[in-house]
């Protein structure tokens, strides 16, 4: 069992991550919590902030994917720490009071900070036009450019929590279909014309957009209530959240259902689609097997399961509570029994049952979880 100190540090994050895509082993004794990065006396309110010296050498890896980012004339982004005495001291200050002005102007920020595990304050010598940043190999980790206001750091923390929250939609729902790769990118007309943005990165901007668009609205931007630096992104949030999901609109076949709920809450509309009923498999004509033993782990959602394939990497996914079901049922019933259970718990007929059946069955089939019988006799003795 692991401490909410680990559980929720981006650097353990990170390295159970790379566990999980078998790009490292995994050793529970190499992963560093939050306190080794965060003295408690140096928080944001309830937000964690990066403080102690060793942080720069223990994130040097995230600083460096933050830095590819950067203008080639910049060196590595480096992190203010207790070592950088007053100005570390002020940029904490500064944190703080965003953080209380975001928390007077609206109850969004609450719901945004609570997918950010700690900040980092970055040293502007070496940060060139960088104004905050969220390394997704590092999960709950957002990166600032040490802040001049406090509107500042409220618009930073919003823009970089709403990447975070999805980040970690993106885990536990499914933001995106089985062909989502295929999607075209799409080239956002306020950047450089060689600029080509994928499918989830597109998801990602709609939603910071719109999440700073309706802060701004709260915190009275039309109205000129607040002065904003000449880089803020308040003033033109509503109008980019817009044309982003205008394009997003049009991708449904490459959107899963849950980001399609997310736009129809951003945007007031779903995208379309033209999946039918006639295009799934014929699921409920095939004999259908779990020919690897699965884990199941219901984890307090009435109706999200994580289903674990013991592989190497281990494979894991999400499904509903009756889908799961179907994967317990199948590890030792024919699919007709499947469909007499399942008329049962629905209380319909089974010829009901097992239509509604098959499309859960396809999704099935199309993760990978379910397999086709093989009763050709090939490779048998």
């Amino acid at each position: 069992m692991l401490t909410l100190d680990v559980i929720d540090s981006p650097l353990a994050r990170h390295r159970i991550g790379d566990a999980l895509a078998g790009h490292a082993n995994f050793v529970s004794s190499m992963l560093v919590g939050i306190n080794a990065l965060a003295a408690s006396s140096s928080a944001a309110h309830d937000l964690r902030v990066v403080s102690r010296p060793e942080a720069n050498t223990l994130l040097a890896a995230a600083l460096r994917a933050v830095g590819a980012e950067l203008e080639p004339a910049f060196c590595r982004p480096a992190l203010l720490t207790e070592a950088d005495g007053e100005r570390f001291t002020s940029a904490l200050a500064m944190l703080r009071n965003g953080v209380a002005l975001a928390r007077s102007v609206s109850e969004l920020i609450d719901d945004l900070l609570a997918h950010i595990a700690l900040v980092g304050v970055l040293d502007p010598e070496f940060t060139g036009r960088l104004v905050s940043a969220s390394p997704r190999a590092y999960p709950g980790l957002v990166l600032l450019k040490t802040p001049r206001s406090s509107i500042a750091v409220a618009e930073a923390l919003v823009h970089e929590g709403a990447h975070q929250k999805l980040f970690d939609l993106a885990i536990t729902h499914d933001l995106l279909s089985a062909d989502s790769d295929r999607c075209p990118p799409f080239h956002p007309p306020w950047a450089p014309q060689q600029r080509r943005w994928p499918l989830e990165q597109t998801l990602a901007a709609c939603h910071a957009y719109a999440c700073l668009a309706r802060f701004g609205d709260e915190a009275g931007v039309a109205a000129g209530s607040c002065p904003l630096s000449p880089e803020s992104l308040l003033p033109v949030a509503w109008q980019r959240c817009k044309i982003l999901g205008h394009w997003l609109l049009d991708q449904g076949d490459y959107l899963g259902v849950d980001a399609h709920l997310l736009l129809d809450g951003l945007i007031g509309r779903r995208p379309s689609t033209s999946r039918t009923a006639a295009n799934r498999l014929s699921a409920v004509a095939a004999d259908y097997i779990i020919d690897t033993p699965l884990e199941f782990r219901r984890c307090g959602a009435p109706d999200r399961v994580l289903v674990g394939r013991a592989s190497q990497p281990p494979q894991l996914y999400w499904v509903t509570d009756d889908a799961a079901m179907v994967l317990e049922l199948l590890a030792h019933e024919s699919l007709d029994d499947v469909a007499h259970t399942f008329a049962q718990r629905w209380r319909i007929q089974q010829l009901e049952a097992t239509d509604r059946l098959s499309g859960l069955i396809s999704d099935l089939y199309v993760t990978g979880l379910i397999k086709v019988r093989d009763t050709s006799g090939v490779g048998r003795s």
